[in-house]
């Protein structure tokens, strides 16, 4: 009985079902005896498991309906885990054993007594004597049995907590315990203090780095090189990989160190540090590996960038650079014509990572730029500049890249790589011909020899390829590119091996104006605003309608949104208004200005033209309204006169009357004589009848 309800239950169809049903004879031929799961196995590359089983299920129920089932119902009970076996659709029908014609008398039940409980006590176990504890634990014991007491007798567990001062899960864990046990789950074992799991080498160190004069913070002691130190040496002792304590211990453990009042006092009162003095060569001669450590400087050039029509961006432009300490080479460097954001830092690093092949052949390079890699370690000597939560985890979490600051008096910051400001003010800047170095006149003069991004990109990238990385470095005693090259061949250089999409991450991204929480959706059909313009993405766009999506820009090249779903790379939306070259962000924003300026001036110019045009159609209507209402009223004049006529317009109308003839009537109808074929005269109705009804 229960294998026919199962097959019963199983006999429903579902839309996969013929699909399904089509390929089922291929992997599970006739006769052949096979369990319900190997055959679910055998089709899982294709279709889901659960409608694989629902489809073997309803064949087999199919074939016991028609007989071709070979298995006996009776002795077996079905599973997915019974061998099975299908007869073909033109085998002899196998027909089940006829039903009984008499029923069995039913066994006699035996009636089971019902045992009734004996009511129990509050607090079932054993009971203990508290006579043998201290005072103070004697009357904490009675203060718990109580509140067990109270609350198995009915009472609320918030109002026992509150009545008798005890923590609502203490009292929760208690009555579960004293139902266990009894009484002696009342019994207080003194409070519990939870061992801290910081190692004490780094406790040890998180006070070094908490007492110097610097005064870093939190994330940057976190983020320390001594921290990254001490976990290697602990490694290195145990034998097994140690990891850094978290952003809460090191929060932790810095609170309790604000609490110690002569720690505070040390701390807050040295003014400076004392460091040993050690000269730029002796410091980058220590630095062992390239790309080790790594420095983020910037420089502002008064500089004019324009559109290629002429409109003007920006009267400055901010370079940033990320420079190898031990070798002074340039790793990768930006420009923006704004104040630098930390999406510019991160774009920096984004291009310090990635092959430049492409960017020398697009720049007119006549020297490859073989310097890229990950750094280790990236400190800057104006403040932390990576403060974000998002940059934290795509730096420090996915990439394992360590930022610091920079310490004063440090030959790191100072000494190794000012050659870069000299050079840029001197060698670079002086002259591209939109500078306003020793010129009466500056400002004119900029405005007048103003390059767009694109150009001084290119001769951006040229100073540093074919100039700044050839000259020869005075501290190392070598050119640049040559250092490289060396200290590649010694000890080589991290390369990022991960997936480049990835790095798509470190650009921009994208805040929704409306709601900033939220990611952006696809509006408008198949298109995407962004920013004032509209972006396609054929296939794409459509597929993601009604999701949420992070976008992800260049500020260099806005005509390009690199779209992530829930972390991972998807696909690009291009905006056809941009295509055809890069344009930045903040040749869009001029841009976008410069068309408003132009439209907000021709409509000031037009504004005169419209006038003049609703004057005269104005005056038009008015003309217009006047000779209507003349020639209405001399046709009421006209109506007022008896003879409306002059004589020679009455003799003309009498003579037409006269002409006008008597109309014909016509004879009434004659049916026809044919009995076979009677015509049915339908009767005519006048107009006024048909108004009436």
């Amino acid at each position: 009985h229960y294998n026919l309800v199962f097959l019963h239950a199983r006999r429903k169809t579902f839309p996969a079902f013929s699909d399904i049903a089509a390929v089922l004879p291929e992997v599970w031929p006739w006769g052949e005896m096979a369990e319900v799961a190997e055959v679910a196995s055998r089709l899982s590359h294709q279709f889901p498991v659960d409608l694989v089983e629902a489809a073997i299920w309803k064949v087999v129920a199919d074939a016991a309906a028609q007989g071709h089932l070979l298995l006996d119902l009776e002795q077996y009970t079905l599973s997915r885990t019974l061998p099975l076996a299908l007869l073909p659709p033109d085998a002899p029908v196998l027909v089940p054993s006829p039903l009984p014609d008499t029923l069995l008398p039913e066994s006699e039940t035996t009636r089971v007594t019902a045992i009734e409980r004996q009511p129990s006590t509050l607090i079932p176990g054993p009971t203990f004597d508290a006579s043998t504890l201290p005072e103070p634990q004697r009357a904490q014991f009675h203060r718990n049995l109580r509140a067990v007491e109270q609350v198995l007798a009915g009472a609320t567990q918030s109002s026992v907590a509150e009545k008798e001062g005890i923590p609502r899960s203490t009292l929760s864990r208690l009555v579960s315990r004293t139902r266990k046990r009894g009484q002696i789950a009342c019994v207080p074992h003194g409070s519990y203090q939870r061992a801290s799991q910081l190692h004490p080498a780094f406790a040890d160190c998180i006070r070094r780095l908490f007492g110097l004069p610097t005064r870093l913070t939190m994330t940057a002691i976190r983020e320390h090189t001594e921290m990254q130190q001490v976990a290697a040496r602990l490694s290195k002792e145990t034998g097994t990989p140690v990891k850094l304590p978290s952003y809460k211990q090191v929060r932790t453990a810095v609170q309790h160190l604000k609490m110690d009042p002569d720690l505070m006092a040390m701390r807050e009162g040295a003014k400076s540090v004392a460091r040993p003095r050690e000269s730029a060569e002796s410091f980058v001669l220590s630095i062992p590996a390239p790309a080790l450590l790594t420095q983020v400087d910037e420089h502002t050039m008064d500089l004019y960038v324009v559109t290629p029509d002429g409109t003007t961006v920006a009267s400055r432009v901010h370079a940033a650079v990320l420079i190898c300490v031990k070798t002074a080479a340039i790793l990768g460097a930006v420009l923006a014509l704004g104040p630098l954001k930390e999406e510019d830092y991160m774009r920096l690093i984004k291009v310090s990572m990635e092959r430049k092949d492409h960017l020398v052949g697009i720049t007119g390079c006549e020297h490859c730029w073989p310097c890229f890699g990950k750094p280790a370690i990236i400190f800057h000597d104006r403040g932390k500049i990576f403060t974000s939560e998002r940059a934290r985890q795509v730096l420090v979490d996915r990439l394992g890249i360590i930022t610091e600051q920079a310490p004063p008096y440090a030959p790191s910051a100072k000494g190794t790589v000012e050659t870069l400001f000299r050079w840029m003010t001197e060698r670079f800047e002086k002259r591209l011909p939109n500078s306003s170095y020793g010129v009466h006149d500056a400002e004119t003069a900029a405005q007048a020899g103003g390059m767009t991004l694109e150009e001084l990109e290119r001769c951006f990238y040229q100073a540093i390829v074919d100039d700044y990385q050839r000259d020869f470095d005075t501290t190392r005693q070598q050119r640049r590119y040559i250092l490289w090259e060396q200290a590649v061949a010694a000890s080589g250089v991290p390369q990022y091996l991960g997936s480049p999409d990835d790095l798509k991450l470190l650009l921009m991204k994208a805040q929704n104006r409306k709601t900033p929480h939220h990611g952006y959706r696809v509006q408008n059909s198949n298109r995407l605003s962004f920013q004032g313009r509209w972006y396609v993405c054929p296939g794409l766009l459509s597929r993601l309608r009604g999701r949420e999506f992070d976008l992800y820009y260049d500020r260099r090249d806005v005509g390009v949104l690199y779209i992530f779903v829930e972390g991972e790379y998807v696909g690009e939306a291009y905006c056809p208004g941009l295509m055809g070259g890069r344009v930045s962000e903040w040749e869009a924003r001029a841009m976008r200005k410069h068309n408003e300026e132009q439209a907000r001036i021709a409509r000031e110019q037009g504004l005169p033209a419209r006038a003049r045009i609703q004057d005269e159609a104005r005056a038009a209507r008015r003309r217009r309204s006047t000779e209507i209402r003349a020639s209405e009223q001399a046709r009421q004049w006209d109506r007022q006169r008896g003879d409306i006529h002059p004589a020679l317009v009455s003799e003309r109308l009498a003579s037409v009357e006269a002409e006008i003839t008597q109309v014909v009537t016509l004879a009434d109808p004659v049916p026809d004589a044919e009995p076979d074929r009677p015509i049915r005269i339908l009767p005519v109705r006048t107009m006024r009848e048909e108004e009436r009804s």
